[in-house]
């Protein structure tokens, strides 16, 4: 694999065995180097393949450009996320936090501090996402001396979600996020109970409700069922079966999808859990 251009010290440009631009990044990978030299495969740490000229492109006019220390800040969070969470990421979601940062300390600098409206759902509904915000936001306090709010730390947070997600569009994330409140609020209605937010079957519940937006979304369903189970449970649960009725009402009426017998029988297990840690 040779090099195609040197963007910094730590950044060059080569071609991947499929013939996709790529940038590789590496501490040193491109220092004293020149186009046409092999690339020292040992220095290699991460690999960005460019879908088009368009992207690699910015790449070379923005992201090669950036300071240091917000890879480093990006690197270290998205690591963290890992090691802490298990939060498995796209590579590109490193971009966008390194993106998010520059955007963020400039308008830090420049005195320009914006509000999350949905800092509050979001501690909520994406506590380990928003925990790894934090985390970013300290790391930013202590490289670059600038102290930001819990609204950003939320903002950065959802970098993580959308990675996860694997979805370029935030309104797929702000839509998710309402179908989850939405839910949330017809089991603590149907059971005149305050759920516990703190508890691993309400992280558990949440975190299935999420992807299960995600296929109520993209119009997919789970292709089998077992009546048998079906039956089962919902003799054994009346109170949760009630309750997914009207979640499948709620469902059918705003976004016109049946929810299947199969996903009725995940969601009962998920709210008997959750609903018997208030109980």
């Amino acid at each position: 694999m040779k090099i195609e251009k040197v963007l910094n010290n730590n950044m060059v440009l080569t071609f991947n065995t499929e013939g996709k631009e790529a940038i590789l990044k590496g501490k040193s990978i491109g220092f004293g180097r020149k186009k046409g030299d092999e690339v020292d495969r040992k220095l290699v740490e991460r690999i960005f393949v460019q879908n088009d000229k368009k992207d690699a492109r910015h790449f070379e006019e923005y992201f090669a450009k950036l300071p240091q220390e917000y890879w480093d800040i990006s690197e270290q969070t998205v690591d963290y996320a890992k090691s802490e969470f298990g939060i498995q990421l796209n590579e590109r979601t490193i971009l966008t936090i390194c993106d998010h940062i520059a955007g963020a300390v400039d308008r830090y600098r420049d005195g320009i501090i914006l509000r999350n409206a949905m800092v509050w759902e979001g501690k909520r509904f994406y506590p380990n996402e928003f925990k790894v915000g934090l985390y970013t936001v300290d790391l930013i306090k202590k490289r670059l001396d600038i102290s930001m709010e819990e609204d950003e730390a939320m903002f950065l947070a959802f970098h993580f979600v959308y990675g996860q997600l694997n979805k370029k569009e935030p309104e797929n994330l702000e839509l998710i996020t309402k179908i989850i409140r939405d839910i949330i609020e017809i089991v603590e209605t149907s059971f005149q109970i305050k759920l516990n937010a703190e508890s691993w079957d309400y992280r558990r519940f949440v975190t299935h409700i999420r992807f299960f937006a995600q296929r109520l979304l993209q119009n997919k369903q789970y292709e089998t069922t077992d009546e048998d189970w079906f039956h089962l449970l919902k003799e054994k649960y009346p109170n949760s079966y009630n309750c997914i009725v009207k979640i499948a009402n709620y469902v059918h009426d705003r976004y016109y999808y049946e929810v299947d017998r199969e996903e009725m029988m995940y969601l009962m297990i998920h709210i008997e859990k959750v609903t018997r840690d208030v109980n």
